[in-house]
């Protein structure tokens, strides 16, 4: 079975025999039409005035586009009349906060991506580095959000009774999956802590803090700075933080890092556990660089304390049960972050499987474990989930090293291996236990149960959209006819993981718990509409099969909605309009909704929507008398993840003339549909759609390249 596309007759390649002026002096790849396509995405006056020495001169072709291609009102026109800049010349044009330099790096890439800029306003990652050696910004922490210092004398630590509250928080809210900590332990530390304490002694750090080491005082510190992140409302409902406990986060965490970079002596357990939490807090609160640094050392501390090494602390049998399962449960941990780092910054990982000689950590719920003893549970654990997560890390692991996740599809072998890792991520899920696979309502759950049931599912969608959205780089169910079931299947599988993310965050958009901290799901987001897109403009351009099966929750009793374009566009709209919310407060390098406004661009370039409607905010957004009434209803829908339906059956055809306009009733429909988003695509994003505007296939590594835009480069 064919594609649409195959009926379709074969578009004969027009050779292109001359480049305009703009692209021959970059060297560049030109449409050969006038004006060529790069000149009009980049809004350059496009020419034909160069010498040309291979024969007789053709007039350029008119192009195709040409009626279709607007400048966009967010654009400057400066006093040439032939460039637009989306830049003034006297504001700071963006910069990258480069790493690595090697030939494959991003920051390579973006080096070369700037070079195609206007020299006034545009300067290479290279010729950056003076200015950057002038900052006043750590280089640990350049490109993070920038928090204002808290000097120390503000510093004070909280009553014992909000210390209490906020461990108890952090438990049971603020620590799903990467669990270091023993609770009974921190427990007693806080009872150490303000043991002998009168009310009017507690304001002062002195007389609190000398009685714990530095270490455990950071690792309560940092606790509290986490669990501040989040606060409880007059219902018993966890909330996001107001400016006060942002500013009271801050203030624990920076408390904690003044005690750390002071530490002396030997390192300890309680040194890395409190730089792993440490770590986390960064990710939080969007530094990811300096989390980055940070966890390097961590990793570097538990290396240099054997704690990866189990042969070597099989010879100290005088550990505690406690101590032995907090290694671990360190070391496990630390092995989870170290793949999801390594994946959303675009870095080698730190933990090599082959570097890890250490048993995984007990199945034990903290109030079964004791120093002396260790009583195994029958009952639900809470350690499941992040034994689980650590086993999805390692399929994940497995991913990262197959060669077509960085380069792309050569292979009809690598098309087995797609199957084969998705296998194992469905093996997988069939492997835990009932209160994590869903098959219980997640509102009968215990709230820490029902975080870490998130957190799982989550993680099994961003596991299966890794994996399989090579995919939609190119149809190579038409390359290779035998793998053309294969390749329909895991296609659809790569949607509808995609979709059902979408689906799981509008859920906490409808119960607000949709949480500033919370990075991971941002960041699953980011994928989950990046596929969405790149499957509607490879579906218009003809590129790759149509997904066949429809899916998309609803409420019980209303009409069954068609998985077309329409409905794609529209839910991937409002998905997106919640991610710019909920990364308001992220770090400059971290603005999601840059990368995929120009995606949506581009499907506005491709005919899928021809309208940039005004933005709007909040509540408007879902507004049923302001708010497109299905946009409305997607949200509600969407809102109830229990009610999950699939249909089977053919999608109808959606998709109208892929080179032009001319369906109407797409159109009538996405013209109602919001975009907030006004600010012109970054240009490093633009190159990237240049092979849209070329009508090549993407570039192989398309996904890698992608994944760093929004971490290492600075809008």
């Amino acid at each position: 079975m064919r594609s649409d596309s195959a009926h379709e007759p074969t578009r004969k390649a027009r050779k292109v025999t001359r480049a305009c002026d703009a692209c021959k002096a970059k060297k560049k790849a030109c449409t050969g039409n006038i004006p060529c396509g790069p000149c009009t995405r980049k809004h350059l006056t496009c020419t034909y005035q160069t010498a040309y020495n291979r024969g007789v001169a053709l007039s350029p072709p008119p192009s195709a586009s040409n009626d279709r291609q607007h400048p966009t009102p967010d654009r400057r026109r400066y006093d040439n009349g032939n460039v637009y800049f989306p830049y003034p010349p006297n504001e700071s044009s963006p910069q990258v906060a480069g790493q690595y330099w090697g030939p494959t790096s991003a920051h390579s890439f973006l080096d070369r991506v700037v070079q195609d800029l206007h020299p006034a306003t545009r300067q290479s990652p290279s010729q950056q580095h003076d200015h950057d050696a002038h900052s006043s910004v750590s280089i640990f922490s350049y490109g993070d959000r920038f928090v204002p210092s808290v000097p120390p004398a503000r510093f004070a630590w909280p009553d014992r009774a909000t210390a209490v509250s906020l461990v108890q928080r952090y438990f049971d809210f603020a620590a799903p999956t990467y669990r270091v900590l023993h609770q009974p332990t921190i427990e007693m530390l806080v009872d150490r802590m303000y043991h002998g304490q009168t009310p009017h002694d507690q304001s002062s750090p002195s007389p609190i803090g000398s009685l714990l080491e530095g270490a455990s005082q950071a690792i309560l510190l940092l606790l509290f700075s986490t669990a501040t992140m989040f606060r409880t409302d007059i219902s018993g409902r966890m909330r996001d933080a107001d400016e006060d406990g942002w500013q009271k986060s801050e203030m624990y965490y920076a408390q904690a890092d003044r005690i750390l970079s002071h530490e002396t002596g030997a390192p300890s357990l309680s040194s890395v556990q409190a730089r792993f939490l440490a770590v986390l807090y960064l990710l939080s609160s969007s530094r990811p660089h300096k989390a980055w640094f940070t966890f390097g050392t961590t990793v570097q501390l538990m290396m240099a304390l054997g704690l990866h090494n189990g042969r070597t602390k099989r010879s100290h049998d005088g550990d505690s049960l406690v101590q032995k399962e907090c290694q671990r449960r360190l070391v496990w941990c630390s092995y989870t972050l170290d793949k999801y780092l390594s994946v959303m910054l675009g870095r080698p990982r730190l933990w090599q499987d082959e570097d890890i000689d250490e048993d995984l950590p007990t199945r034990v719920n903290d109030s079964d474990l004791t120093p002396q003893e260790s009583r195994l549970t029958k009952r639900d654990c809470l350690m499941d989930a992040p034994l689980f997560h650590v086993l999805l890390a390692r399929i994940l692991t497995q991913a990262v090293k197959e060669p077509y996740v960085q380069t792309g599809i050569s292979s009809q072998e690598q098309i087995a291996n797609i199957c084969t890792l998705h296998k194992k991520v469905m093996d997988w899920q069939a492997g835990l236990p009932p209160f994590l696979s869903g098959v219980i309502q997640p509102s009968s759950l215990v709230p820490v149960f029902r975080r870490q049931l998130t957190v799982l599912r989550l993680a099994r969608y961003h596991a299966v959209m890794f994996i399989t959205r090579p995919l939609l780089l190119r149809n190579y169910g038409q390359m290779w006819p035998e793998c053309e079931p294969s390749y329909r299947k895991l296609l659809c599988t790569c949607l509808t993981a995609a979709c059902d993310a979408i689906e799981l965050i509008l859920g906490f958009v409808h119960d607000d718990e949709l949480y500033t901290a919370f990075w991971y799901s941002q960041y699953i987001a980011f994928n989950a509409l990046s596929i969405i897109y790149i499957y509607l403009i490879q579906l218009r351009r003809g590129r790759i099969f149509r997904v066949e099966t429809p899916f998309l929750p609803r409420l019980e009793g209303s009409l069954d909605v068609e998985l077309d374009e329409v409905t794609l566009y529209k839910l991937s709209t409002l998905a997106q309009n919640h991610l710019a919310d909920a990364t308001a407060r992220n770090a400059p390098s971290w603005k999601y909704g840059v990368i995929l406004q120009g995606l949506r661009q581009e499907l506005t370039r491709l005919g899928l929507s021809n309208t940039r409607t005004s933005p709007i905010r909040g509540a408007e957004r879902i507004d049923a008398g302001g708010a497109d009434p299905e946009l409305a209803q997607l949200y509600d829908s969407a809102g109830h993840a229990d009610r999950l339906t699939r249909r089977e059956g053919p999608t109808p055809e959606s998709s109208g003339n892929r080179e032009g306009n001319d369906n109407p009733d797409i159109n009538s429909h996405l013209t109602m549909g919001h975009n907030r988003y006004t600010d012109p695509v970054d240009p490093r994003a633009e190159s990237l759609l240049d092979y849209f505007e070329l009508d090549k296939d993407l570039m192989l590594d398309f996904w890698p390249q992608l994944d760093s835009l929004p971490i290492n480069s600075i809008f």
